[in-house]
């Protein structure tokens, strides 16, 4: 069996793909949301980012996904804040992650390797996210820096997010580059069976354990699921996260 990993083209899977993000906060208890004073800046980062979305079957239907993604490359919308400094790189090779979010125990962890395969026909040389600190911090942090992901810069306030008391949400900049970058790529790119000619569906194993002990530059605690389970929540990330 396989799963499909996809990018969402049409104005209602990408509508449904945000909903999942508020939800899959609300689910995991996060207390942090979308910054209403900033919303048409983020809405502008989301029309430039290519939103990923995982589903449990080959052409799910929007309503069924159970995970998903964003990217954005710095040639099409900027970092969201001003670390970590990654001008030593062509904008266009650099890409910002966000709104990773999983409503699945460890579908999340298989949007990461779907996301593998498009990174590496794009020739991306780093990739960077932010990870909520404080009060909300990251459940998902140690994964992180087990795939070899690396502090960048102090801690600062993330502009499109907001706690639920309208304060502003710290976030930790990480960047992962370099050999790190190759051999996660190289690893969860094995977890793709096959993709289509115009590289906007992608195949997936449903187990997933080898690629990410392999993909991992560390030993960590998280244990891979064997299988994707529908009904339990696992988690939500800020934007960037």
């Amino acid at each position: 069996m396989s799963m499909e990993f996809r990018q969402l083209t049409t104005e209602t899977a990408r509508s449904v793909f945000i909903d999942r993000v508020e939800m899959a906060r609300r689910v995991h208890g996060k207390d942090y949301q979308g910054n209403g004073r900033l919303r048409a800046a983020n809405r502008s980062r989301l029309e430039a980012s290519r939103l990923y979305g995982l589903f449990n079957c080959e052409a799910g239907l929007a309503g069924q996904m159970i995970a998903g993604i964003a990217m954005h490359d710095l040639e099409c919308f900027p970092q969201s804040c001003r670390e970590p400094d990654v001008s030593h790189l062509p904008p266009r090779l650099v890409v910002e992650c966000s709104d990773h979010w999983s409503l699945s125990n460890g579908a999340g962890l298989l949007a990461w390797a779907g996301l593998a395969v498009p990174m590496r026909l794009l020739g991306i040389k780093a990739a960077i996210a932010y990870l909520a600190a404080g009060t909300n911090e990251s459940d998902h942090a140690g994964f992180y820096t087990s795939m070899g992901f690396m502090s960048a810069g102090s801690i600062v306030a993330h502009p499109f997010v907001e706690t639920a008391s309208g304060g502003r949400q710290l976030v930790q900049p990480v960047v992962l580059q370099g050999a790190a970058l190759d051999n996660v790529i190289t690893a969860f790119a094995q977890a793709c069976t096959s993709f289509s000619p115009d590289t906007q569906i992608f195949q997936l194993k449903h187990r997933v354990r080898p690629f990410v002990r392999h993909a991992c530059t560390r030993p960590t605690s998280i244990d891979i699921p064997l299988q994707v389970v529908h009904q339990l929540p696992i988690s939500a990330t800020v934007p960037g996260a």
